[in-house]
């Protein structure tokens, strides 16, 4: 193959993984601020679909009383058969198999394939690859989550590690529901559930960040490590903000100057030695804010300050603000000389801009103040819970 050819694979190979790891990370996310399970699935199914490039996925739960899987949400199929669907769970069928023995199946030849049947309603749809990871683990499987594809082409196994992050997540969402139904009950403590729910995130993402970090070691030497890696430290980045969350709440409210306090000690130690000599200053509020609404200032800040020290110059100066009883903002500055003139953070191609901006939706919004001559995000946010001081 042509070097050209072989540079062009590569780069749209790094996209796609780069893409699945943002898909990942807002997947946790949502699952982490969702009460609605129904919806954790259907949107687990829909990251699946575009995180493998595929117009089908499903999530099948276990119905032990029956022997045989529902199929609890998908997308891509016909009308009618979600919530309704049953699909066999033995050994001869490719989710029976994944969901019995533990191990992720990938079959990329349907029409050929002599290891197991396919299923009826994947021959109407005319299914030609399947690709299928548990949900859950030991005596807490819950399911399998699919994804399907009507063209022809191979899964792999980057894409296991995929569908087996989002399922992790979904394994996690499923545990805590339940425990949230109890404790409605027996008015049991939140904040233990709340605290699960990160802890598992965390994992997950540690899960996403030793794949890309596998990538980058087999990928050395060329175009494509730079990137990997860079993408493999801003998920280690995001696990450790679930975690110091996780160590932080005392309850379903979380204090936000020692919180953000504590992040920015995490940034400052891992600045490069080569950009040792530039602090990090913070000038915060005194708040209380839900767990969820505190989640995405933290990754918002960790974001928008990476990219000051990666981009910038100077000393970056951190200021969070609470005037309003539901409105904040975040100010996050270096002592650079600022921005292109057309440069539009709702518009911007980077990795960082994307992630604030999709954390933002519907929350808020980021804009660049243009009133100084050095580089100034504001990111203005909406919070539902917590209180002011």
């Amino acid at each position: 193959m042509p070097i050209r050819a072989i540079l062009a694979h590569t780069g749209e190979e790094l996209a796609m993984r780069l893409r699945q790891q943002e898909l990942v990370a807002r997947f946790g996310h949502f699952a982490l601020r969702g009460e609605d399970l129904q919806a954790t699935f259907d949107e687990a199914c829909r990251v699946a679909a575009e995180g493998l490039e595929t117009k089908f996925a499903k999530v099948l739960e276990w119905l032990p009383a029956e022997g045989v899987f529902l199929a609890r949400a998908g997308v891509g199929w016909r009308s009618g058969l979600m919530g309704c669907a049953r699909v066999g769970a033995d050994l001869a069928s490719p989710s029976g198999y994944a969901f019995r023995t533990g191990e992720p199946v990938i079959s990329n030849h349907l029409e050929d394939e002599d290891r197991f049947r396919t299923p009826q309603m994947m021959v109407e749809h005319g299914i030609r690859r399947a690709i299928n990871v548990l949900i859950g683990e030991g005596d807490r499987r819950f399911g399998v989550l699919e994804a399907d594809c009507t063209e022809r082409g191979a899964f792999d196994r980057f894409d296991i590690a995929f569908l087996q992050s989002l399922a992790n997540i979904l394994a996690a969402a499923v545990e805590v529901h339940g425990r949230w139904a109890a404790a409605r009950e027996g008015a049991a403590a939140k904040d233990l559930l709340m605290a699960e729910i990160h802890h598992r995130v965390k994992n997950s993402l540690q899960l996403v960040q030793s794949m890309l970090a596998l990538q980058a070691r087999a990928a050395a030497a060329t175009e494509a490590a730079a990137p990997l890696a860079e993408s493999a430290a801003r998920v280690r980045t995001i696990a450790a903000l679930h975690d110091r969350l996780y160590r932080a709440s005392t309850g379903l409210e979380v204090e936000v100057s020692p919180y953000l306090h504590g992040l920015i000690e995490d940034l400052r130690a891992s600045i490069a030695p080569a950009q040792a000599e530039r602090e990090i200053h913070l000038q915060a509020d005194s708040a209380a804010w839900g767990a969820a609404e505190v989640t995405t200032l933290g990754l918002v800040l960790t974001e928008l300050v990476t990219n000051a020290i990666k981009y910038g110059k100077g000393n970056v100066h951190v200021v969070f603000r609470q005037s309003l009883l539901d409105h904040a903002e975040l100010v996050v500055e270096d002592e650079g000389p600022g921005l292109p003139a057309d440069f539009n953070p709702t518009r911007s191609s980077g990795l960082g801009m994307r992630l604030v901006k999709g954390l933002l939706s519907g929350h808020g919004g980021l804009d660049v103040d243009r009133s100084v001559s050095h580089t100034r995000f504001i990111a203005r946010l909406q919070y539902t819970h917590g209180t002011s001081h």
